[in-house]
């Protein structure tokens, strides 16, 4: 047991430094990572209160750099859609949730390596659309921030505004998903050591990624990411094929 919280918390602790350096990618790496050690609607489970931490310090540190209209419009409809993402999560086969996992992380890593962004014009009606799909994946999977960055990255926000506002527009997403897997007992009090892991490490790489934010050069950490997504994807299928 003591080999495993270490091991979650070294994970956590890297995906939290990303996350900050980034803007994004923290649950999806952290359930890609834990859910070959656990079982994935644990592991998606857990993942909220790491990305509640995670986006409550980020929301904190960087409020004033935070983008109010843009977080609005992607929370009308991000909130019903979380509901609906998180209900079905209790119903979903595993296996499935592994497969949809992979083809994100896949879906990431090709975008992003092969720089496939298309062209569009985010409108209001662009962002509130994106937000439903964001909160109904974010709630079935655990992790929709794929789909945000995507349409961030088309407003060409700066660094500080980009980060800030992915966390902030994420927050009460994560709350209804903790008060779901916590009544539908996905997380159990026996869980609580984990829940102390995950807030520390939460903490301590928040406050790396935040001093290192405006220091270092990113492509470094973007190169080690998409290494590290390739590498989790290809071990999530072998995963779900021999289970």
């Amino acid at each position: 047991m003591d080999w495993m919280l270490g091991a979650f918390f070294v994970m956590a602790l890297f995906a939290a430094i990303l996350s900050t350096l980034a803007g994004f990618g923290s649950a999806l790496i952290l359930i890609s990572a834990t859910s070959l050690m656990f079982d994935i609607k644990w592991s998606i489970a857990l993942t909220s209160f790491f990305y509640f931490y995670n986006t409550s310090l980020k929301t904190y540190y960087l409020k004033p750099y935070i983008n109010w209209p843009l977080v609005f419009k992607l929370s009308l409809l991000s909130i019903p859609g979380v509901f609906i993402g998180a209900y079905s999560l209790l119903f979903l086969d595993a296996n499935w949730l592994v497969f949809i996992l992979v083809a994100m992380s896949l879906l990431y890593l090709v975008i992003d390596l092969f720089r496939l962004m298309p062209n569009y014009k985010i409108s209001d009606s662009v962002l509130i659309f994106t937000g439903f799909i964001y909160g109904l994946v974010s709630g079935a999977v655990g992790s929709g921030s794929l789909i945000k960055a995507l349409v961030f990255k088309q407003l060409a926000l700066k660094k500080e505004v980009f980060v800030a506002s992915m966390a902030a527009s994420a927050l009460p997403l994560n709350i209804i998903k903790i008060s779901i897997f916590t009544w539908a007992s996905l997380v159990a009090f026996e869980d609580l050591s984990y829940l102390i892991v995950l807030l520390l490490a939460s903490y301590l790489g928040t406050q790396i990624g935040k001093y290192y934010l405006s220091k270092l050069k990113q492509k470094w950490f973007d190169h080690l990411v998409r290494l590290i997504l390739l590498m989790l994807s290809i071990s999530l299928i072998f995963k779900a094929i021999t289970n």
